[in-house]
């Protein structure tokens, strides 16, 4: 695991914020929709309103907060920088955004045009998106620093995912646009898009964000080694079982089981590693993951819920499970290291000391927040509460629990909306920093002007 990290590597702040800044608008979305659909959003996984509800997470929220991610530690933790970063991202969020406002408008309209045109939008922008990781993992394939492998073989494997992910849910919507449907691809788009893509990366992003940011042990070196080969070959395997007819059903449920047994090994890996971190005081962030890593291992009851013929709720709860509790949770927590780090980074950047001078150093630091002051505690910590109980919401709603439908969607917007709140009192923090930065040099500059003409005035009344 690559600890030293390159900071003066760290792409522009227009890179990945406004990835990062989709998150709570499209979990607020997300929430506003659960709340005006109600019941019908978790009566089946094939209701419009809950086909939306999954797409605005998966894109709008997992696949905003994912494509963020990459772009910035990629270049910081492994020394692989994408090609014009600024336009790519530009690019990448807009296709992306109304991309996936148009899928969901498709699902609930049910219109043929909406189809089409979110399919383009949104193969043109994960296809832009994963040519230029490919292309930065091609050119700097010989720079790659030394611990960063146990990052890159996840990362690899995770676009490797995305790509088939975004060319089976294309050709869905496509054929859902020429009034066809391919009910046959729609198991392996769900599987690769949450165990290939989505899992893959979490796995590849904790292995380094889990032991700096929260100051744990490095991951065991066999976990990080054969984990991320371990699932794609997995995901093959199950994928070529499917594809078979003829064979027995218990095949491909053995490989589930070892598919879900691999997510299981890395979520009672990181729960021992969040239990024995070298800071006693748990944070906001580490309860996030905590709760994403609880409902990880509760994925295991409802697999085998849904093995023995649990009716169509069972395949319902357990998206939820992954989706809203695993998922969204573990990006929820990383939220509140990443943006105000970068906040924060980024202000420090912004400082001009000329010829080293301490009193200039010192007039900085006087007005340089430090990073916990972007996101207090206080304000995390209450967000977290209002989103432990919108999980409870979404898994009672999918159990089919009384009133928990309508809950599902106001929690989640309340929660979204104190997301969203704390993301923009950060940015607030950073625009009053950089302008009090901004003035200190002319207030200097005011001193050494004021400080010649003002001494003679003392030296003339000792006269």
């Amino acid at each position: 695991m690559q600890r030293a990290l390159a900071f003066d590597n760290t792409p522009a702040l227009r890179v990945p914020l406004p990835f990062f800044l989709n998150v709570p608008a499209f979990a607020l979305l997300a929430g506003l929709l659960a709340l005006w659909a109600g019941p019908q959003a978790f009566a089946s996984r094939w209701a419009p309103a809950t086909l939306a509800l999954t797409h605005l997470f998966t894109l709008g929220v997992l696949g905003s907060a994912m494509l963020g991610a990459m772009m910035q530690i990629l270049p910081v933790a492994c020394n692989v920088s994408f090609p014009q970063a600024a336009r790519v991202s530009a690019w990448v969020h807009g296709l992306l955004t109304t991309g996936t406002l148009c899928l969901a408008w498709a699902f609930l309209s049910m219109r043929p045009w909406a189809f089409q045109a979110a399919a383009g939008l949104l193969g043109a922008g994960l296809a832009a998106f994963i040519g230029a990781a490919g292309l930065a993992l091609w050119r700097h394939r010989r720079r790659v620093y030394k611990g960063a492998r146990e990052i890159l073989v996840p990362v690899r494997a995770a676009l490797a995912g995305l790509a088939l992910t975004a060319a089976l849910g294309v050709a869905l919507a496509g054929a859902l646009g020429h009034g066809r449907g391919l009910p046959g691809l729609i198991d392996w788009h769900a599987l690769w898009g949450l165990a290939g893509w989505a899992g893959l990366l979490l796995i590849g992003l904790s292995f380094q964000l889990i032991p700096i940011f929260q100051v744990t042990e490095i991951y065991p070196k066999v976990l990080t080694r054969w984990l991320p080969l371990a699932i794609p070959g997995l995901l093959l395997a199950w994928t070529a079982l499917d594809a078979t007819d003829g064979l027995p059903r218990l095949m491909r449920e053995t490989v589930e089981l070892l598919l879900l047994a691999a997510y299981v090994v890395h979520a009672l890996t990181t729960w021992h590693l969040l239990q024995t971190r070298k800071r006693p005081q748990a944070e906001p962030t580490t309860w996030f993951w905590r709760l994403a890593m609880l409902c990880i291992l509760g994925c295991a009851p409802l697999w085998i819920w849904l093995t023995g013929d649990g009716g169509a709720r069972a395949p319902l709860t357990l998206g939820i499970c992954i989706i809203v509790g695993a998922l969204w949770s573990a990006v929820n927590g990383m939220l509140y290291k990443i943006v105000p780090f970068l906040l924060w980074k980024h202000a420090q950047d912004r400082m001009v000391i000329p010829d080293h001078d301490p009193a200039q150093a010192r007039a900085y630091l006087r007005v340089m927040p430090k990073m916990a002051a972007y996101v207090p505690e206080g304000r995390a910590y209450g967000q977290f509460a209002v989103h432990v109980l919108a999980v409870a919401a979404w898994l009672g709603a999918g159990l089919g629990l009384p009133g928990c439908a309508w809950a599902a969607g106001g929690l989640l917007a309340a929660s979204a909306a104190w997301l969203a709140l704390n993301v923009g009192l950060a940015l607030r923090t950073y625009r009053r920093t950089l302008r009090a930065m901004a003035a200190l040099p002319l207030a200097a500059a005011a001193a050494g002007k004021a400080g010649p003409s003002a001494t003679p005035a003392p030296a003339s009344g000792k006269r």
